[in-house]
């Protein structure tokens, strides 16, 4: 059992490439209750950046310029490294946060002192047009506000996260996921709560306020990297893996491979290559407009072929996620974000609806091409 101590010592870690001070007032300074010792580590990623006017002789602040550039994740263990805080709480350079953040985080850690650690929300604002639409209905932020909604979680996004030193022990942000993010945050949490026997605690009231990234401009490479990144998870972690039918990305790979083979061969028309295709990516934006009309009632064309774009993006991160290693294993094997299964059935229903599509669009393909012809 983990006793409650005299006094309770907290490390906020922030790797930073952009080392904006100003725009990390907020989180330099928290309002401190007592009873509390708080020290600040500000990576900056940036070698070529140096510390503003937060630094001064008697400063909570430190700040640490990495010699190269790691990334965001082995900045993080630069952080983590550097203090000795009973607790570390990772927060990203750009988020707004409340002055009181810390006081929810410490009534959780007085409440349930042998938890791991502590997730709170991360908060985007209103979707301000079809691509910021689109990605509140792909779903891609989910995790970020899930702790306003349960009490425990497996893993949580490193732009709000509190974790008990000893609980960490020797774990580290793995540096085989991307520099710049994707797929860490849950290695490492999970990584933690099996070292620890239990799940994170979530604090619904510790929530920070994250902008649209590249203000709210369009942009799917996030999202591929995000997958990228994800894809390791598959072998890092197979309890939580499992089969699924193709997803449009892997269809049109092995699809169109195949129905080019047997047109070469004489055995389709040639121009079904094409229309194939053309009718598996049509099935698969007309899925998404109607699932995310089902979840998103009144919700615009452009918001649904927006969060279709996004989806396939993901889809192709994690495709040629194991493909670039040479890792053909992990092909049709997806990962349960969630980790307990209570959403496979959900997730499979909507895939097997979009392969059944993709696999009636054949016949349909071959006729067209033969009138083609």
């Amino acid at each position: 059992m983990v006793g409650e101590p005299d006094r309770i010592t907290v490390d906020v870690v922030i790797p930073s490439i952009r080392l904006d001070m100003e725009k990390m007032v907020g989180a330099l300074r928290m309002d401190v209750p007592p009873g509390v010792d708080v020290r600040y580590y500000v990576v900056s990623d940036n070698p070529d950046l140096r510390p503003g006017e937060f630094i001064h002789d008697g400063s909570p602040v430190r700040v640490m310029v990495n010699q190269d550039n790691l990334g965001a994740p082995l900045s993080r263990n630069v952080g983590l490294e550097a203090g000795t805080g009973q607790y570390v709480l990772f927060i990203d350079d750009d988020v707004a946060i409340s002055p009181d953040i810390l006081a929810p985080y410490l009534d959780a850690i007085r409440e349930d002192p042998d938890a791991p650690g502590y997730i709170g929300p991360t908060i985007f604002p209103d979707p301000v047009n079809s691509f910021t639409r689109g990605i509140t209905a792909s779903g891609m932020l989910t995790f970020f506000e899930m702790p306003t909604g349960r009490s425990l979680m497996s893993w949580g996004t490193t732009s709000n996260l509190m974790v008990r030193r000893s609980a960490v022990g020797d774990i580290r942000f793995s540096a085989v996921f991307p520099r710049h993010g994707g797929g860490e945050d849950i290695d490492f949490c999970l990584r933690v709560a099996a070292n620890s026997g239990r799940w994170f605690r979530t604090v619904p009231e510790a929530a920070v306020r994250h902008p649209w990234w590249r203000g709210a401009g369009r942009s799917y490479t996030r999202f591929f990297r995000w997958a990228f990144g994800d894809s390791r998870l598959v072998r890092l972690h197979p309890r939580y893996a499992y089969l699924d039918v193709p997803d449009m990305v892997e269809m049109l790979t092995f699809g169109t491979a195949i129905v080019g083979c047997l047109a070469l061969a004489g055995v389709v028309p040639p121009a079904m290559v094409g229309i194939w295709a053309g009718l598996v990516v049509c099935s698969e934006f007309a899925v998404e407009r109607a699932q995310v009309r089902s979840h998103h009632p009144g919700s615009s064309v452009g918001a649904a072929l927006e969060a279709a774009m996004i989806r396939i993006s993901s889809e192709m991160g994690r495709f040629l996620g194991p493909l670039s290693r040479g890792d053909t294993s992990c092909v049709f094997r997806r990962f349960d974000y969630v980790c307990t299964g209570e959403w496979k059935p959900l997730e499979r229903r909507f895939t097997r609806t979009k392969f059944a599509l993709f696999s009636a669009s054949a016949p349909l393909a071959y006729w067209l091409g033969l009138l083609w012809g």
